[in-house]
């Protein structure tokens, strides 16, 4: 496979944008939900929010002018890997699942320790008892590791559904690519 260095990096400037506004759409509701309103904080936020949200578009549409940016004369330096597609795709979902796996154990163990500190204060309280709202993050993190897991450990698996769900031919190429090797050496 043969790429540039310069590509590999608008690959990566794109995805962190779709990622940065992705976060600033998840986190907008629960800014303007704790905002007094007509305070001029909800305005500093949308505001801070609508730059956030500008600067990913730019980042999408014109990635090649942070990663000139960012590598300088290196542009024209050709990346050559001998990893096939698969591969490339293998290595990916792993990541993928390792990182499901990180965040949902680093978000469990999160919210326990959340649920831990309202417990001490709802001691108080009438009932004394955490709403039962409050496990259904510990199920959603619960879930989000073992999904990871799962992705990571059966990501062969996935490329190989990929490939029949697409309509590819089955890698025999391999398989013929041997037995031509064998026959040249007899």
């Amino acid at each position: 496979m043969k790429t540039t260095l310069f590509t590999v990096l608008c690959i990566a400037i794109r995805l962190g944008a779709v990622l940065l506004a992705v976060n600033i759409l998840e986190q907008l509701p629960f800014w303007l939900s704790q905002s007094h309103p007509g305070s001029v904080y909800t305005l500093y936020q949308l505001l801070l929010g609508l730059f956030v949200l500008v600067l990913a578009t730019v980042l999408w549409v014109r990635p090649g002018i942070l990663a000139w940016w960012a590598i300088g004369k290196g542009q024209r330096e050709i990346l050559e890997s001998p990893i096939s597609a698969d591969q490339v795709q293998h290595i990916a979902f792993s990541v993928l699942g390792m990182w499901m796996i990180i965040s949902g154990f680093g978000g469990c163990i999160s919210h326990l320790m959340i649920m831990l500190f309202l417990r001490e204060r709802v001691a108080d309280a009438a009932t004394g008892v955490l709403p039962p709202g409050e496990w259904r993050y510990v199920c959603s993190y619960t879930l989000e590791a073992l999904a990871g897991g799962a992705l990571a450990v059966g990501s062969r698996g996935l490329i190989g559904l990929l490939h029949r769900l697409r309509g590819y031919p089955v890698n025999e190429t391999v398989a013929s690519g041997d037995s031509a090797a064998e026959a040249r050496d007899d």
